[in-house]
């Protein structure tokens, strides 16, 4: 077993198998090369043993093949060259392997003739890569090819029947067939005059046009919609030990149901609910499908007792559902170790963690029209603008006038600050007179700074005016301290910060 430090060498394991193939290869291999690896090596790198330091796993060729996180140790037929070979020969005392205890000599030697005979290694891997591009939720989507006559689901029930020796039923009544479509689509029960209808519909394509018209229906959103709502374990409370309701959880639910009914494609499906905001700005009523984010548990009692566990519980949730709803994985396995059976290590677990870093749940105003969003940036460009020909367009002229007429009448009040530190860079003495302003003295430099701090007592500030005033001490009574009574500004920095 390998300590911690060991991790260091073991980490460069990695190579490939050229030459080395025979019969007495494999016997070598087998009866001297792995119970080397078992007595000094898999309790701590292997998948059986649940440990992968370093993400490394010797209990596979393709484990060492891929090596750790410092990459391969092993060069094929060149023992010269491992790092394998130079940490179990203690060449180097940063990299050490065992770390307790030096291998006999006639363990590093067996070890020297494995790798220069072309580190055989048959073993293959029973965990997924997360190069194994045939694991199969990685797989692209392919449609079978399907023979036969009627409808291609047809094909796939008349196969498993063959197989079964099975015979098809017979072929369901007009009333039953009715029944089945309300409750397939809708989840509920026909009328017995919706299913009069339809059984006295003698036209070819009375049953196409009710299956049409079932789903052009808001209850078939109404039905289908809880199966998404139950992948993503959606609920409109908090659904923990503190369980309080979220009143605004229904906006998600609706949404769901209206996308179902709009019938919009999968991948666009996929990307309003995880990140609306980027893929389409202009469409704000999609922000309620960020709920999709906010589906899972909500555990205020330990955001407010253990906040900085609550944000990577919260995370994991986040990212366990996100896995499993749109690439049929599970990853919340590799938030402790490497994943066993699915092909994600622990690093890609905790980068995809970081995608939902800045996350944080709540209520978010949103608006729900196209024409109000456009509107609402419209006005606000205006209010931020500093271009003036932007304003004097004819279509704002009317709304400026109204402006203007209506802050005509509305009157100004400056309020003096009242600094309480006020100091200068260039060694000039700042003086605060009664009326709270300032006269510089002593020390004339080339350039300087005034820092000037000072309680704001306002709630709302619309401006800041600087006044510079004149003054009997200064050259030519100022209001600068230059020989000539000039002041040079060049810049002012204004920064606002909490009290304290």
């Amino acid at each position: 077993m390998f300590s911690s430090r060991a991790m260091a060498c073991l980490l460069f394991l990695g190579g490939t198998t050229a030459g080395f193939s025979g019969p007495a290869d494999e016997t070598f291999f087998q009866e001297r090369v792995v119970p080397l690896l078992e007595a000094n090596c898999l309790k701590c790198h292997s998948h059986s043993a649940g440990k992968m330091k370093g993400g490394l796993t010797l209990d596979s060729r393709s484990g060492w093949l891929q090596g750790g996180d410092s990459g391969p140790a092993i060069v094929p037929g060149k023992p010269e060259e491992s790092l394998l070979i130079k940490a179990i020969r203690y060449a180097d005392a940063e990299l050490q392997m065992p770390p307790k205890k030096k291998l006999p000599a006639a363990q590093i030697q067996t070890l020297e003739t494995w790798i220069k005979n072309g580190a055989f290694d048959p073993r293959s891997s029973t965990s997924p890569q997360l190069s194994d591009a045939s694991w199969w939720s990685l797989k692209p989507l392919k449609a079978p090819k399907v023979s036969g006559q009627g409808h291609p689901i047809d094909a796939f029930v008349r196969r498993r029947l063959e197989e079964t020796g099975l015979k098809p039923a017979l072929e369901a009544d007009r009333k039953s067939l009715a029944r089945r479509l309300y409750i397939d689509l809708h989840g509920l029960q026909p009328t017995p005059e919706e299913v009069t209808r339809f059984v006295e519909d003698k036209t070819p394509k009375a049953y196409a046009k009710l299956v049409d018209e079932l789903l052009a229906s808001p209850r078939y959103g109404e039905r289908w919609a809880r199966h998404w709502l139950d992948v993503i374990h959606f609920a409109d409370s908090h659904g923990c030990e503190h369980d309080v309701k979220l009143p605004n959880a229904w906006r998600f639910r609706d949404f769901v149901i209206d996308r179902l009914n709009a019938d919009v494609p999968w991948g666009r499906f996929i990307r309003e609910q995880l990140a609306p905001d980027v893929f389409f700005p202009d469409e704000p009523q999609l922000t309620a499908g960020l709920g999709f984010i906010a589906a899972g548990p909500l555990e205020l009692s330990r955001a407010g007792t253990a906040p900085v566990t609550f944000d990577y519980l919260d995370r994991d949730d986040i990212v366990t559902q996100t896995m499993a709803a749109f690439v049929s994985t599970t990853a919340n396995c590799a938030r402790c170790h490497t994943h066993k059976f699915d092909p994600i290590t622990q690093e890609d677990y905790y980068a995809l963690q970081a995608v939902f870093a800045g996350v944080g749940k709540g209520d978010v105003e949103y608006d729900t029209s196209v024409e109000v969003t456009r509107r609402r940036r419209e006005l606000n460009g205006l209010l931020t603008t500093d271009d003036p020909n932007v304003l004097l367009q004819k279509k704002y002229v009317a709304m400026v006038r109204d402006w203007e007429a209506k802050r005509a009448n509305v009157p100004v009040n400056w309020e003096p600050l009242d600094p309480d530190v006020f100091v200068a860079s260039g060694g000039a003495t700042l003086t605060k007179y009664g009326d709270t302003s300032m006269v510089a003295s002593g020390t004339v430099a080339d350039q300087e700074i005034y820092t000037v701090t000072s309680p704001v007592g306002l709630k709302r500030l619309a401006a800041v005016r600087l006044d510079v005033l004149k003054d009997k001490g200064l050259p030519k009574g100022g209001p600068g301290r230059a020989a000539n009574g000039n002041l040079h500004l060049a810049e002012v920095d204004l920064r606002w910060f909490p009290a304290g």
